[in-house]
């Protein structure tokens, strides 16, 4: 194994690391909207982009011709964010986050509508056990009690979504444009509802948030500078470890155990998720 996949490993546990324990501060501030939430979380992201584009000199908010895209991979990220911190604060962590690792699956499949990729028998068997996974996950009950496990699923579709988009824009935006012109639109896009609903935050709460952003920040550069030493093929299961992650965090700062359905739908999407990337490796 070379020194740049080594690193590059490193480097998906630290964000997947990090992003977990965003999750558990999300449940740990339950007085906080979520909204509010969801702006201190790109805050942070916002003060360390800006800080790197200007040194270098680059763009805030990208080329013209692909500010559509930026545009695009903003709405849907912005979605999925709030999704997944509904379904966070409403459900098991860990259940949680194995409904938002469903995102690469959905990739797949909005790749081939949006980019016209085609789809294959491993790729078809990929998502089948992925939605038996989620199945047992969700436990459809036909009630209000299951609108969180929709609302985690739905932030693994529209990240699926935000992803075609950052693909679309490919290497013809730095990095660090693509995640100020995100983060700065999030955070600007969460002022209006501040109007209807803001708490004051005390001491703890705003050590809290502000760790919640700075913990974003991290995850987000850790994984940004993963995938620029290493291929996506080669590194991208990595990224799963957020699920066993979650699943011991929970355990130990919220008591979270989740269920015998839960733990068998999570080994489905992982397996399922483990065969795309092998097939995607060898191709």
């Amino acid at each position: 194994m070379n020194i740049n996949k080594n690193k590059s490993i490193i480097l998906m546990l630290v964000s997947s690391f990090t992003f977990s324990s965003m999750q558990i501060i999300v449940k740990l501030l339950p007085n906080i909207p979520l909204i509010e939430k969801v702006f201190f979380r790109n805050l942070i992201s916002i003060l360390v982009a800006f800080y790197i584009l200007r040194k270098n000199n680059l763009s805030f908010f990208g080329l013209q011709e692909n500010r559509k895209y930026l545009f695009y991979r903003f709405i849907f990220g912005f979605a999925g964010i709030i999704l997944f911190f509904y379904a966070t604060t409403q459900m098991l962590t860990a259940d949680a986050a194995m409904l938002n690792k469903l995102s690469p699956i959905f990739v797949t499949v909005l790749a081939h509508f949006f980019l016209k990729e085609r789809i294959n028998k491993i790729q078809i068997t990929s998502l089948i056990i992925s939605l038996i996974g989620a199945s047992l996950v969700i436990k459809p009950e036909f009630n209000s009690a299951v609108l969180p496990a929709i609302a985690g699923l739905l932030s693994a579709v529209v990240s699926g979504a935000a992803y075609i988009f950052i693909t679309s824009i490919g290497k013809k935006e730095n990095v660090y444009t693509i995640v100020f012109f995100f983060s700065f639109f999030s955070a600007l896009s969460c002022l209006p509802f501040f109007y209807f609903e803001f708490i004051i935050p005390n001491i703890y709460e705003l050590s809290l948030l502000l760790l919640l952003g700075l913990l974003a920040a991290i995850g987000q550069v850790a994984l940004t500078c993963a995938y620029n030493n290493c291929q996506a093929s080669e590194i991208s299961i990595y990224d799963y470890s957020n699920i066993v992650f979650s699943f011991i965090l929970a355990y130990i700062f919220l008591s979270e155990i989740p269920d015998i359905l839960s733990t068998i739908g999570g080994t489905l999407i992982i397996s399922a998720s483990f065969i795309l990337f092998l097939y995607n490796k060898r191709n």
